[in-house]
């Protein structure tokens, strides 16, 4: 007589080996779960001929759960123990603390699971098994759960103020980046103009000092003459307030790259810089980059 147990036992001994699977259950015990929910335990056997299914402890058709459950095999003290509400041995003991305790939108029940989460994240500070790792995911996926979780009742809460935001932003943004674009037109021209003014004295103050050069190096005596007006730092109009006039230095142009790149070269944004172009070059595919050094590392998404 065949042995029924045979199937699961292969597939409980070397579980990355599982096969072949058919649409067939096998007489077994399994664990099995809804997407992203807990794992829950899944006996399958024969009664009279018939195939029967224990999932969570509920009847349900052994062909509907068999396809999911068929590559999760799981040991007969293992299948009690969750049965029994105690979870699973690899289990994350904060993880299965929060199980059956669904939080929904409460604000304080999902800052106290936080809370209790970061204190267990201690454990996982620096993982050195797989069996760390799996604990650490489970923690990890519980906690982007909550997040989400959290923003989506956040999202909730602020939609009827952003709603109301918008329709006054609706009615009120035109008027304001009209003004706006108006008032910086102007300030443009008013910029404009003060540079020809600037520039006229720069040009001035040059022609002078050549005038007391030219008369230093004749013998002559030097008449210096009136240095021009300096500029206003003011324009003031009949209305509103008056506009401060300053100077400053712009870069109009980079005419040497090289010798710009040297100089600025230590200097932490650019370094910064840099190294953000080339990350994203490597991430399109490049592999010819110069001065940069690679590696392999794992990413969890």
């Amino acid at each position: 007589m065949a042995d029924v147990w045979a199937w699961w036992q292969q597939a409980l001994a070397n579980p990355k080996n599982i096969g072949p699977v058919t649409t067939t259950p096998e007489w077994g015990y399994y664990k099995t779960r809804f997407k992203t929910g807990p794992w829950v335990p899944v006996a399958i056997w024969q009664k009279d001929g018939e195939w029967v299914a224990l999932r969570d402890g509920k009847p349900v058709p052994a062909d509907e759960v068999w396809t999911y459950c068929c590559g999760h095999p799981i040991t007969v003290e293992a299948y009690e123990m969750a049965l029994t509400g105690n979870g699973w041995a690899d289990d994350d003991p904060t993880v299965a603390s929060m199980i059956g305790h669904n939080v929904g939108d409460d604000l304080e029940a999902i800052r106290d699971q936080i809370a209790s989460a970061s204190i267990g994240a201690e454990a996982y500070m620096t993982i050195a098994s797989d069996d760390q790792a799996a604990k650490a995911q489970s923690l990890r996926a519980r906690m982007n759960e909550l997040a989400g979780t959290a923003d989506k009742a956040r999202e909730k809460l602020k939609k009827p103020h952003l709603e109301a935001g918008k329709a006054i932003d609706k009615d009120w943004m035109p008027v304001i980046r009209d003004a706006k674009a108006i008032a910086d037109a102007l300030r443009r021209e008013i910029e404009a103009y003060q540079t020809l003014k600037l520039l006229e004295q720069r040009r001035l103050e040059a022609e002078r000092r050549r005038e007391e050069e030219a008369a230093r190096r004749a013998g002559e005596e030097v008449v210096a003459p009136p240095p021009p007006p300096p500029i206003e730092d003011k324009v003031k109009g009949t209305y509103g307030r008056a506009a401060s006039v300053g100077v400053e230095t712009v870069v109009a142009e980079v005419t040497d790259q090289d010798a710009l790149y040297q100089y600025m070269r230590d200097r932490p944004e650019l370094v910064a810089c840099l190294t953000d172009l080339a990350r994203r070059a490597v991430k399109s595919g490049r592999t010819d980059i110069p001065g940069i050094r690679t590696e392999e590392r794992a990413k969890i998404s």
